[in-house]
């Protein structure tokens, strides 16, 4: 069958379209870097890069809601530490207080001393960080600790606990919810059920220093000594609840370990299905533009190609 020039021109015309779009193509993942920018470039391409965005979304939420945790308990331990701090110094007092050489007035000494690290003690359980109380509960804006308006007259705690018993959980994986709270009413009231009655082997933490308190003012060392093992066992209360946190913690961290595995490990697969090898787009790019030169020269050729021209 003989090739006409009109089948010519439109061979060379149908080879030169599709030269320009892939052309096109190799200018576009050179400038951007990716070789997967519209749905017609990789087809099966499509779902495990979107699959992997979709992962890498959800690993950076899981990370900055780790990273809110591992605050929490940051700020918790510090003032924890803050109250084994006070607690250290009422023993000592205490233990101080018990010498029978010592004069009524150095145990008022002592005693107002007492009156202002319960006073630390409960700024301390009242602390807050971004606005919120931390030993709150879920009550988050209600100040967990007040001083008890009705004591001793009609009730015997001297502090009372305005929040509630609510877990605050965060969630650090698919499915996995971790606690990063301690209640007030569990921390230094020794009543994690907030029922309004001390837990057994848990102490009123306030209840044990104000009676440190009265008693030094009353120059009453028997009902110091009478308070240490109380003392003590509210001291246990405290290590306790911030053993268990320093666990959460270390927890925490491992988790946003990872997360950050998950995450490097989605991009990669992101980048093995949707980036472009710049190097090999660059190399193809400049062979694309010789061949489409080339083909274009060929073109005007044959463009000129008319018996006319052997006349």
């Amino acid at each position: 069958m003989r090739a006409t020039q009109t089948t010519t021109f439109r061979s060379l015309q149908n080879y030169l379209d599709k030269a320009s779009t892939r052309l096109q193509s190799l200018q576009l993942a050179a400038a951007t870097g990716k070789r997967l920018n519209r749905p017609s470039d990789d087809a099966t391409a499509i779902s495990p890069v979107l699959s992997a965005r979709t992962q890498i979304k959800n690993s950076d939420r899981y990370l900055e809601t780790i990273a809110s945790g591992l605050d929490r308990i940051n700020n918790m331990d510090g003032n924890l530490n803050n109250i084994e701090n006070v607690m250290q110094r009422i023993r000592e007092i205490s233990l101080a207080a018990v010498n029978d050489t010592l004069s009524a007035n150095d145990r008022l000494t002592y005693a107002n001393e007492v009156g202002q690290l319960k006073q630390a003690l409960l700024d301390t359980g009242n602390a807050q960080v971004d606005g919120k109380f931390l030993f709150a509960g879920f009550a988050e804006k209600t100040k967990p600790f007040t001083v008890n308006p009705n004591y001793p007259a009609t009730q015997p705690n001297p502090v009372v606990y305005n929040g509630d018993q609510g877990v605050v959980q965060y969630e650090i994986g698919p499915g996995e919810k971790i606690a990063v709270n301690i209640t007030g009413s569990a921390l230094l009231l020794g009543d994690a059920d907030n029922d309004g009655t001390t837990d057994p082997g848990a102490v009123d933490i306030f209840a044990v220093i104000t009676s440190i308190e009265e008693a030094l003012r009353a120059d009453n060392p028997a009902g110091v000594e009478a308070q240490l093992t109380n003392l003590e066992t509210g001291a246990d209360q405290v290590r306790t609840q911030r053993s268990l946190k320093g666990n959460i913690g270390a927890r925490l961290t491992l988790a946003s370990d990872h997360m950050e595995q998950v995450k490097i490990d989605m991009e990669t697969m992101r980048s093995r299905f949707e980036d472009a090898d710049i190097l090999e787009t660059i190399t193809n790019l400049e062979q694309q533009q010789q061949g489409f030169q080339a083909a274009l020269s060929v073109t005007g050729k044959v463009n000129d190609l008319s018996i006319l021209n052997y006349i």
